[in-house]
């Protein structure tokens, strides 16, 4: 009895001190958790919550066709300049990006055109509700002084540089609403003003997008619906294409669009992203401008080490309802073929420095040879970047 009484008291013992060394090991674990937590939270803290890039290019290249002429292309040597400043807030409750591009070209040798300018600055506050529930409201400012061709009717054939001044704001409400899959609606209000006001007006816009992403493919469905007022332009007769004088023109636009964007090896060294489009434009009048576009595009994307590569295109055919080309008792309904391509190669010489070469072409064809092109542009440069 005696002997028995020792080894339980001596068992007891043994588990106490199990039990008194275990408790032990636990409040050490216990305070190295907190101890790493501490460190991790001021690790984290001492990171800047604003992320600033900026990027600066100079560059001289060639153009040959400044006016979009089908015939006496006036061409160019040209020296561009551009500057991009990138603010972003790092995610927290409230978020916020800043982005401001302005780039300006002036032609050597132009004669028409001497210069061309744009500038383009949008700021996106965002604050995420919940997990899967964001709202943000992107604001956005642009100029534009360049040459376009801004033909709209087979009456006349019209290439100009215009001044364009613009804003937009535009709410916008993104659902998160399972892992792979999104939601996001948007409504856009915009102001456009042009120097000669001939083109100025208001542009509602609406747009719905769903996405699903999984590993290395994203599948975006765009829907937009868009309309615009313009101030001072007139609606056309059909099928002479004259004006009538008191009327007011508006236009409707319905357009689809599904891309794909792919990744396709696990460094992410390859990348190519792929749209398919199509738009309805419909006038409020007798339906002059009414045409129907269906579009193209495909981008090519290759980075190495210090090499980065990319070539992109897109082609595109408008067909007019009611325009047609030439005389006669049946003449052929007016339609335009767009092609462009651009192909880009930089080599980054250092952290700040990176050598950038471009090629772009474009190419617009139709059944009225006045309104066909060709422009084809060539640039070789320098970016210096910088980081905070």
């Amino acid at each position: 009895m005696i002997t028995l009484t020792r080894h339980a008291v001596s068992f007891a013992c043994a588990i106490g001190a199990a039990s008194a060394i275990a408790f032990a090991q636990g409040g050490f674990e216990d305070r190295a958790k907190a101890a790493r937590a501490a460190e991790i939270d001021a690790f984290l803290s001492a990171f800047p919550k604003w992320t600033v890039t900026t990027h600066a290019t100079t560059g001289y290249g060639y153009n040959d066709n400044l006016l979009l002429s089908f015939t006496d292309e006036e061409r160019s040597p040209f020296v561009r300049g551009s500057v991009e400043v990138f603010l972003m807030r790092t995610p927290d409750r409230f978020e916020f990006s800043f982005l401001a591009d302005a780039e300006g070209t002036r032609y050597t040798k132009g004669e028409t055109v001497k210069d061309d300018a744009k500038i383009w600055i949008s700021s996106e506050p965002a604050y995420p509700v919940c997990e899967t529930l964001r709202f943000s409201m992107p604001v956005t400012g642009y100029y534009f002084d360049q040459v376009f061709d801004v033909s709209d009717t087979e009456v006349e054939r019209l290439v100009a540089e215009l001044k364009v001044k613009g804003a937009m704001i535009g709410p916008t409400v993104r659902w998160d609403f399972h892992p792979a899959w999104w939601l996001e609606a948007q409504g856009v209000a915009q102001q456009k003003r042009y120097d000669d006001h001939a083109y100025d007006g208001d542009i509602g816009e609406g747009n719905m997008r769903l996405g699903w992403t999984r590993g290395w493919l994203e599948v975006r469905l765009t829907g937009t619906k868009r309309w615009r007022s313009f101030d001072s332009r007139t609606q056309y007769s059909a099928p002479a294409g004259r004006e009538l004088p008191g009327t007011h023109l508006k236009v409707a636009e319905r357009e689809g669009e599904l891309r794909f964007k792919v990744t396709w090896d696990e460094a992410a060294r390859w990348k190519t992203s792929s749209r398919v489009s199509v738009l309805n434009y419909r006038d409020n009048g007798s339906g002059y401008f009414n045409f129907h576009e269906q579009k193209v595009a495909q981008e090519l994307e290759w980075n190495w080490r210090r090499w980065q590569v990319s070539v992109s295109g897109s082609a595109s055919r408008t067909d007019f309802a009611i325009q047609t080309v030439g005389l006669g008792i049946d003449p052929p309904a007016r339609l335009r073929d767009e092609f462009m391509g651009e192909f880009q190669v930089a080599r980054m010489m250092s952290k700040r420095w990176t050598v950038v070469s471009a090629y772009t072409w474009e190419r617009s064809r139709s059944n009225d040879p006045v309104a066909c092109y060709k422009v084809n542009e060539g640039l070789l440069g320098v970016r210096w970047s910088w980081e905070k």
